[in-house]
């Protein structure tokens, strides 16, 4: 049975170890990131996460199975839950501004353009490396942090190194792969492109938060 998922995270691998030793990961995982640079990262987070749900719900609803819609509406709110309790305290005193960023903006849409326009099985591929990344990162922190009583990000560290946010991740990746399962090559190479799109806009979804982007403009 192909595994698509698996081939894919091979072919992608350089970009998630470049995550890995990004200034933003390294920093967040020892607790010394600036808190301008999260508070700017949290900020960009949910205003990408205020569109990201909307566009789960809609890949959910092109999928056949009334499961699999269900999963992703349930994913979409899921999202909610977990942008209220993060906000709660990340974001308690403060009023997100306005704008997304340059990159956010890219993101947000070209995730809402594949899934729109293109195959269900591709609009599957993009939407999946927010769930794979996260959880690897969380992960990698995780384990290899050793300050986890005094780290001042660890509220977001454990929610996406947590357990009920893998079994998420495990269903939406087996999800894709019985997709997968039927599509022909040239699907398959729109999938895989759009994976790798979809995982260089994570890579630059925290450069951009690490530097604090702004519209040039």
């Amino acid at each position: 049975m192909l595994n698509w998922f698996n081939t894919v995270r091979k072919q992608t691998e350089s970009i998630l170890e470049s995550i890995k030793t990004q200034e933003f990961i390294t920093q967040l995982m020892d607790g010394t990131l600036p808190k301008d640079v999260f508070q700017f990262y949290i900020e960009q987070d949910a205003l990408y996460l205020s569109e990201y749900k909307k566009i789960l719900t809609q890949v959910g609803v092109k999928c056949t199975e009334s499961s699999e819609t269900q999963f992703f509406i349930n994913a979409a709110s899921g999202i909610i839950e977990v942008e209220n309790a993060l906000h709660q305290t990340f974001l308690k005193n403060h009023t997100v501004i306005a704008e997304p960023s340059p990159t956010c903006e890219l993101y947000t849409s070209y995730l809402s353009r594949v899934v729109c326009n293109q195959s269900v099985e591709e609009g599957l591929a993009a939407v999946l490396p927010c769930f794979t990344i996260y959880k690897e990162i969380g992960d990698y922190i995780l384990k290899n942090q050793t300050n986890k009583e005094d780290n001042p990000y660890q509220d977001w560290i454990n929610t996406y190194g947590g357990e009920d946010f893998a079994t998420s991740v495990n269903h939406a990746i087996d999800i894709t792969n019985m997709y997968a399962e039927d599509a022909n090559d040239k699907t398959l190479l729109r999938m895989n492109t759009a994976f790798r799109k979809a995982s260089q806009l994570e890579w630059m979804f925290w450069d951009s938060a690490y530097n604090k982007e702004q519209w040039k403009i």
